[in-house]
């Protein structure tokens, strides 16, 4: 049996409905929109203490309003993945794989898929200045990186997200094609997330999005390895502007 294969019973929709699934989704769209568009994380390099408690506060609050109305449709973080497995070394090895796959994609889109369609790359110039600041890099690296991205933008988007567009798509018990459109589907509401980072940068966060979708999906539907992860792709992404590796425009 195939790891994509592995699931349990808690992991298909419960109840909910269409029509609530489709609310609870359209509502955090607005809200994600709501508290991102004004505010991105190129706002806060280099900001004060204000400005980096509300960044992360923004994400405790996406993950506040995606656990209330997941209670809402009798949902719990169990049922989206964030859970053990007996096979746990399907996690190790969805993390490995997901990290070679996003490396591929990465170079593939950089130099030939973005030129392709004449687009510039993704805009993250504002983190050059993560290079030899500490203190800085050290907020990036752990709360931002290992916190409200890793868990916090996977609980709203790899977990929320893909159970909702699922249960929408293919109401109580969505069969394995449902889920796959929408890991699709969630991929590019997350790429939308990223458009401070230029269209480039959110059709690459998307795609990005896409394939740790699908490494949730391979992992038997477990939140681990998705979290696990993003972590190690943030905190590696801000490592490499702190020792200067890459700067600019990336």
């Amino acid at each position: 049996m195939s790891p994509v294969s592995i699931s349990s019973a808690a992991s298909a929709p419960k109840a909910g409905g269409r029509r609530l699934a489709a609310l609870q989704v359209v509502a955090m769209a607005v809200l994600v929109f709501a508290v991102s568009v004004p505010f991105s994380p190129s706002d806060v390099v280099g900001a004060g203490y204000g400005p980096k408690l509300a960044l992360l506060g923004r994400m405790l609050l996406l993950v506040a309003a995606a656990a209330w109305m997941m209670r809402a449709a009798g949902r719990r973080w169990s049922d989206v993945g964030l859970r053990a497995t007996r096979r746990w070394w399907v996690i190790p090895l969805a993390v490995v794989a997901g990290y070679l796959a996003l490396g591929a994609l990465a170079g593939a889109m950089q130099t030939v898929i973005l030129p392709t369609l004449g687009l510039a790359a993704p805009d993250l110039s504002a983190f050059a200045a993560l290079r030899g600041d500490l203190s800085e890099y050290l907020f990036w690296a752990v709360p931002v990186a290992l916190g409200s991205a890793a868990i916090g933008e996977e609980l709203v988007a790899r977990g929320f997200l893909n159970d909702r567009i699922a249960t929408l798509l293919g109401g109580a018990a969505p069969n394995g094609l449902v889920v796959f459109a929408a890991v699709i589907l969630q991929g590019a509401l997350f790429g939308a997330c990223h458009a401070y980072q230029g269209l480039g940068g959110a059709l690459l966060t998307g795609s990005a999005g896409i394939v740790i979708g699908l490494v949730w999906l391979w992992s038997g539907r477990n939140l681990w390895s998705a979290i696990l992860l993003h972590g190690l792709v943030d905190f590696v992404g801000m490592t490499a502007f702190y020792s200067g590796v890459v700067g600019g425009a990336s």
